[in-house]
């Protein structure tokens, strides 16, 4: 059932560009219900990427993990109730920095581009990472470390919800908390093949929340669940 709700879903949004593109409008219809700060602090960390002449330098900025740990906050990692829980600030900074050298491998590569020998290389790297980085205290690593990794590597990785994401591929909100390291893969080649198939291209982000092709996928994904 999962497999044929995946399928269709792909193949509706990747119609053509025209297709995608709409539903990436009809995201920025429901642009309000997103809370500034999520926008904020997701811009200022991208920016701190693009514009840092070293990543390795960027990643040992105390200020710059201090905006990604708000932005994680802020899309939903760190509630009230406790349903989602953000380790403590220094448990996930040195969690990154451990991990640095293998981040700086992957800083440089976006998913547009990646060809096959590439890419089954860096999936090995983000396998790693997606084992070892601390994000989350409770078990919920495949959208803590997804967002995370997003905000470290935002032209490598997509972010993953269970709203959008997972309801969009699986068709629902919640998943095995035994598979997480394959379902994440699963949706890295998905969205590595949307790019693909799409021929997306860096001209092709021309919204605020359009800060990379992954965000961009990530955008369309959620004005397709909103229909």
């Amino acid at each position: 059932m999962g497999k044929r709700i995946k399928e269709k879903n792909v193949l509706t949004l990747t119609k053509n560009r025209e297709t995608f593109l709409s539903y990436v409008k009809k995201f920025y219809s429901r642009e309000q219900d997103f809370p500034n700060s999520s926008s904020y602090f997701h811009k200022r960390v991208i920016e701190m990427i693009k514009t840092s002449e070293n990543y390795n330098d960027l990643l040992n900025e105390k200020i710059f993990l201090e905006f990604v740990y708000a932005t994680l906050s802020t899309w939903g990692l760190d509630r009230m109730d406790g349903t989602a829980r953000l380790v403590k600030f220094d448990v996930l900074r040195k969690s990154i920095l451990d991990k640095s050298s293998l981040l700086a491998d992957l800083a440089g590569y976006k998913i547009e581009s990646l060809n096959e020998v590439e890419k089954q290389d860096i999936e090995k790297k983000l396998l790693i990472l997606f084992d070892e980085l601390r994000i989350m205290i409770r078990e919920a690593k495949l959208v803590g470390v997804s967002k995370a990794l997003h905000h470290l590597l935002p032209d490598l990785v997509m972010p993953i919800d269970r709203r959008y994401t997972l309801n969009f591929f699986y068709g629902a909100t919640d998943y095995n908390g035994g598979n997480q390291k394959e379902k994440f893969l699963e949706i890295f080649n998905e969205f590595h093949v949307i790019s693909k198939k799409l021929n997306l291209e860096s001209k092709d982000l021309t919204g605020q929340w359009d800060t990379s092709i992954p965000k961009l996928i990530d955008n369309a994904i959620i004005g397709f669940i909103s229909v």
